[in-house]
């Protein structure tokens, strides 16, 4: 059977970094974000985001406006709730098909699967090794202003509404801290392969 391992933590960490390290060395990486744009062209999923949003919540068919969304329900919990009962199930059903389908050519690959709030939603137990990337949260919101051009307010209401990084790590099969260089990152991939390789490869 197919190893399914997530990668998680909270913005701006660099989960999407260790990710892209992984896939340069031929592992299977599948990332929540792009999963969550996919579900979005389901037309139930549509249906049920336009009740709660309107219209114009797509600018176009399958392409929602992110930035309006992500202004809302981070300002109103309930509405994030909500949004994230459409979204999640609808994630985890296309995640789970993109495994099975990879579990009957390759039994023995690991996929890594890339997504911030697996422990906030109680998920760990659906993976077989949990890592939690974290950084210190001057360095998180350094990033969050140059990658994602959030300024500090909408950075850090994003990060309050995540698990602290002393919690995530309570739950971790291993930890990577991701506050120093590329290169450090790089020496913490090679651990974590051979890590894996013992944990895993049995």
């Amino acid at each position: 059977m197919a190893k399914k391992i997530v990668i998680t933590g909270g913005i701006g960490s660099g989960k999407s970094l260790l990710s892209k390290m992984l896939a340069k060395r031929g592992y299977c990486v599948w990332d929540a974000d792009i999963i969550s744009r996919e579900v979005l062209f389901y037309p139930a999923v549509q249906a049920r985001i336009k009740s709660i949003f309107g219209e114009e919540v797509f600018v176009s068919n399958g392409i929602l406006n992110r930035e309006f969304v992500r202004n809302l329900i981070f300002s109103d919990p309930k509405l994030k709730k909500l949004f994230e009962k459409i979204m999640h199930p609808a994630m985890n059903e296309h995640f789970n098909l993109k495994f099975q389908s990879i579990n009957k050519l390759a039994p023995t690959a690991w996929v890594f699967y890339e997504a911030s709030l697996i422990l906030e939603l109680n998920r760990k137990a659906d993976f077989d090794f949990c890592i939690v990337v974290t950084a210190q949260e001057d360095i998180k919101l350094s990033r969050l202003k140059e990658n994602r051009n959030l300024d500090e307010v909408a950075a850090k209401k994003i990060m309050a509404s995540q698990m602290p990084d002393n919690e995530k790590i309570s739950y971790a099969d291993y930890v990577i801290d991701n506050s120093s260089s590329i290169e450090n990152l790089e020496k913490n991939v090679e651990k974590l392969i051979h890590l894996l390789t013992l944990k895993l490869s049995v």
